[in-house]
């Protein structure tokens, strides 16, 4: 099998200067007057013809500026590139269009600069215009268009020229769902008829549903590359634990300023943690305000099934339920469902102790005081719901 992309210890690196009379400084003087921002760092990978690569990684990540690499916009500082066949790219939005010419000045342009002759542009011109759907817009200059619009005639350009290998950054996101379906399914048949793609998007699941590979890009330098579902569900699970550990550092400083925190959280029953469905349920919540008057905090409590369904959740704030603080100067707090209407199964508690707002998490317990619910019947779900069957010869008695 033919290789359509080799990058062999890829790297891009710009130069920055304080001030743009440096740059000429350091040309006179031959003396460095610059930074260097390295972008991408020893990215090396290949693509088959025929195949699809995803390229993920936060805002910042180098994506972008791989893409441009890939589609010749941009040159590497060092490293080798190999891209075999026609490529056509979709980069920035409106990037390569004159905002003065009109739509099918523009897209003169773009075939031409993709390679096309005149004739050739001509037979396909009919057909861009068609798939962008854009009518008498193509008779306006682009400077009128919206992103929506500039998106539609970018798309329809760069697929309407046959290209060997097609890559696409974030700009279908702009474009409405209509449309963003529409060329979807235009690069699905790019892929059914063996070309090579590679699609850039913050949305994971199109990417693990177009792309067979998956390359992720962390602080420019490639973190893991592989069967996309694969790859895709590592970055999911790094974002994940980076956004906890964000939030758990937020949480401590705001408790540490605040001085407010949870002192024990504890079942009502001490030692119980086997209820049936229908059997009350209560908790005891005691909590230290710190320096915050009692009135300003809030509690929320939420129930969570072991396969993270989350099945509850409410708050005292909610329920217009003020705290208030004993003679300790602590708050103490019950929690408590009358009746429990869960159905079998393994459940934990989340609880949250919240400004007044219901915004700020100045302390929290998650997945604690696990517990067991069984119930006898044969019904399914989270809950039991309360209901009521009724029978009625006439369509009319019931209302």
């Amino acid at each position: 099998m033919s290789t359509a992309i080799v990058a062999d210890r890829l790297c891009k690196h710009y130069r920055l200067y304080r001030q743009p009379v440096d740059a000429l400084k350091e040309l006179l003087l031959r003396r460095q007057r610059h930074e260097r921002l390295r972008v991408l760092r020893d990215v090396s990978f290949s693509l088959d013809a025929g195949d699809t690569l995803g390229v993920i990684g936060e805002n910042g990540a180098g994506k972008s500026t791989l893409l441009k690499l890939l589609a010749g916009t941009l040159h590497p500082s060092s490293g080798d590139l190999r891209v075999s066949g026609r490529v056509s790219a979709i980069l920035e939005l409106g990037s390569g269009f004159h905002p003065e010419f009109n739509g099918i000045e523009n897209i003169r342009l773009g075939c031409a600069l993709l390679g096309l002759s005149a004739q050739e542009t001509e037979a396909a011109l009919p057909g861009i215009i068609a798939f962008s759907e854009l009518d008498d817009a193509v008779y306006r200059p682009v400077k009128t268009y919206s992103s929506g619009m500039y998106v539609r005639l970018a798309f329809s350009l760069v697929t309407a020229v046959d290209p060997d290998v097609l890559v696409i950054d974030e700009a279908l996101s702009v474009g409405d769902i209509y449309f963003q379906k529409k060329s979807l399914d235009r690069i699905r048949e790019f892929i059914d008829q063996g070309k090579s793609v590679v699609f850039c998007s913050h949305n994971l699941y199109q990417v693990k549903t177009l792309c067979r590979r998956c390359l992720w890009l962390d602080h420019g330098e490639l973190r893991m590359i592989g069967d996309a579902s694969e790859v895709v569900d590592s970055y999911m699970d790094a974002m994940r634990e980076r956004a906890k550990a964000a939030e758990a550092e937020d949480v401590a400083v705001v408790a540490h300023a605040a001085g407010a925190s949870f002192l024990h959280i504890e079942f009502a029953d001490a030692g119980k943690s086997d209820y049936a469905c229908g059997e009350p349920l209560a908790l005891r919540i005691a909590i230290d305000p710190g320096r915050i008057e009692a009135r300003e905090l809030h509690v929320g409590v939420v129930i969570m099934r072991n396969d993270n369904i989350h099945v509850y959740g409410v708050s005292t704030l909610i329920d217009d339920q003020a705290l208030t603080a004993g003679e300790d100067g602590h708050i103490h707090l019950v929690y408590e469902l009358p009746e429990l209407s869960l159905l079998s199964g393994l459940y934990s508690f989340y609880i949250y102790l919240l400004d007044d707002s219901g915004v700020h998490v100045m302390d929290k317990q998650e997945n604690v005081l696990p517990f067991r619910v069984r119930h006898s019947g044969d019904e399914v779900g989270v809950a039991r719901l309360v209901h009521r069957w009724r029978v009625s010869e006439r369509v009319s008695e019931i209302p």
